[in-house]
């Protein structure tokens, strides 16, 4: 996995949430400024709960991070994809200095910086470079501590478990429940129950 020794100075940023049902798209950008000794970063999907986050507290106590949150309602306003990459944006203008090269999970630059030569975007980047696996650990646990918080105030979605997605516990909870104001009304599962 590329490092601060192969990249240098620079910021690896990656999202979570995008096909969630409910609650934001959330994005993280990373910036190595320095060598560390974190073992075991990768893909966050790939990681057990424990083991994210030990590493998500280690990566905060060693590291610029930034971190950025779109709503269900802003979601819905635009799209997913919109969303998705001006919450990537937001996320790297908070940390990151204009010398910096920038590492994006996937195959779109935010329209900030597709005509900035030291902008990537990274296909499978999370397993590839280190800072955007540390963005994808960073923005994943991130988001499930947000969706815990939700699911105090919007008990019966099983939140806590699912953080939003479409599984069949959150589809029959929303059948008994109803749509509330954290799911995306844009979403075709959600629109097609609102429409029912």
């Amino acid at each position: 996995m590329q490092d601060f020794e192969d990249l240098g100075f620079h910021c690896g940023v990656d999202e979570v949430g995008r096909g969630a049902w409910a609650g934001p798209v959330v994005a993280a950008a990373v910036r190595f400024d320095k060598c560390h000794n974190i073992m075991g970063l990768a893909d966050s999907k790939t990681l057990s709960p424990q083991k994210r986050f030990k590493l998500y507290f280690e990566i905060l106590d060693t590291f610029p991070v930034g971190v950025s949150f779109s709503s269900a309602r802003e979601i819905d306003q635009s799209n997913i994809l919109s969303s998705t990459l001006h919450v990537m944006q937001r996320a790297v203008e908070k940390i990151c200095n204009k010398e910096d090269s920038l590492y994006f999970d996937g195959n779109t630059l935010p329209k900030a910086f597709k005509s900035n030569a030291r902008a990537h975007s990274v296909i499978k980047g999370d397993a590839i470079i280190a800072s955007i696996a540390a963005a994808s650990i960073v923005a994943k646990v991130s988001r499930d501590f947000y969706m815990k918080s939700l699911n105090i105030r919007f008990p019966g979605y099983a939140w806590e478990k699912n953080v939003g997605y479409g599984v069949e516990q959150h589809k029959q909870a929303i059948y008994r429940l109803g749509v509330n104001t954290q799911h995306r009304r844009s979403f075709k599962p959600i629109y097609n129950i609102l429409c029912f």
